[in-house]
């Protein structure tokens, strides 16, 4: 670090005050109340919900206290539906709470703290509420799977950092959409980059196949390449330079168009990966991803932040655009070392599936 601070022409010199994509970007989120149906009275609310961004940040801290709604579903709307990473169609409210009260995680991870983070309102709909949560829990308890019950073994177990989003109903404050399970860096923790219930049969013995999560291609690569290996939890407790540096070093890395423009940015030990590919070393990533990452993509980016649970790493969210599409949002993030060198990128982690299409209605998937 002091030897960024003093060299001329230092990684700080190089990008500080630098605003990616204009000015444009940074701009406030638009109030809920300009949401709001012409038929809301306030007074009419369960349990006084708030539409203010602190009471919707405040009733989806009720959700997450709630295990996410199974131990309260009158936080749920009827029209409510889940959607996690691998199903072909979402749940509806009573499917829901069934799977959730059979798979029952409380009882198996009695002590399961979701450590939710990063609560922040959606910049298209503020009546979005999305969260970062890494559980952990002990297993002392038996957990049920579909066909079989294993027994407690006292693993702890260590989610990745994982996306939350709820979408309320603004009249009343319950929640209309829920997205669980979907994982920003699958090499962090100790659950094969899983959550959820996934995460908690991996911890009991019994992972579920990589045929089950992931498409085949990638698992023949897996199968034939190097196994990548898992990231224990970061043993740092400050950032090495202050938040607004950080923020500045992720931003500045973003106009140099991922580094392409200038390769110095990069620690000659830096990774890339996306919830399918990687880890890529610098080389390969600057030959086949850095130009190409944004290519015909114009990225809305807001919510730059250092992560509280690993300080070297800056995350922010991302929604591509581009001609005739709108890309569903993602987060991507970007570890720094003590003299201010990407070490690790990540990148493509959807938050919500369903959002994002094209001028022809389709739901536009971006590439990973």
């Amino acid at each position: 670090m002091t030897k960024l601070m003093a060299e001329s022409g230092s990684m700080i010199d190089k990008i500080l005050n630098v605003n990616p994509f204009g000015d444009n970007k940074s701009e406030a989120p638009p109030s809920p109340n300009k949401f709001l149906p012409s038929s809301y009275d306030p007074s009419s609310d369960l349990n006084e919900f708030d539409p203010s961004p602190e009471g919707l940040i405040a009733r989806a801290k009720m959700v997450i206290a709630s295990d996410l709604g199974v131990q309260n579903g009158n936080l749920l709307s009827s029209d409510f539906i889940w959607i996690g990473p691998f199903l072909d169609q979402p749940l509806n409210r009573v499917e829901y709470l069934a799977a959730g009260r059979f798979f029952d995680l409380r009882a198996s991870f009695p002590d399961l703290d979701y450590r939710a983070h990063d609560y922040r309102t959606d910049r298209v709909n503020p009546f979005t509420v999305r969260v970062t949560a890494r559980a952990v829990g002990t297993m002392r308890g038996e957990l049920r799977l579909r066909d079989q019950t294993l027994p407690p073994n006292g693993q702890k177990m260590f989610c990745p950092p994982e996306a939350i989003s709820m979408t309320f109903d603004p009249n009343t404050g319950k929640v209309v959409k829920l997205c669980t399970g979907f994982t920003l860096d699958r090499l962090v923790g100790n659950t094969r980059g899983l959550c959820g219930v996934s995460a908690a049969a991996t911890v009991a013995g019994e992972p579920p196949s990589e045929w089950e999560i992931y498409p085949a291609l990638t698992v023949l690569q897996r199968f034939v390449g190097r196994p990548a290996v898992q990231i224990g939890e970061s043993k740092s407790f400050l950032a090495p330079f202050p938040e607004t540096v950080m923020v500045q070093l992720a931003k500045g890395l973003l106009s140099s168009n991922l580094a392409a423009e200038d390769p110095s940015l990069l620690a000659k030990s830096f990774t890339f990966m996306t919830p399918t590919k990687g880890p890529i070393g610098k080389k390969q990533f600057l030959e086949d991803f850095a130009a190409e990452e944004f290519a015909g993509v114009e990225p809305e980016l807001t919510h730059f932040r250092v992560d509280p649970y690993d300080p070297n790493r800056v995350w922010v969210d991302i929604r591509p655009l581009g001609p005739g599409f709108e890309g569903a949002p993602q987060a991507m993030s970007f570890t720094f070392d003590d003299d201010g060198f990407c070490t690790r990128m990540t990148s493509g982690a959807i938050m919500d599936p369903s959002l994002g299409k094209s001028s022809w209605g389709f739901v536009h998937p971006f590439v990973t």
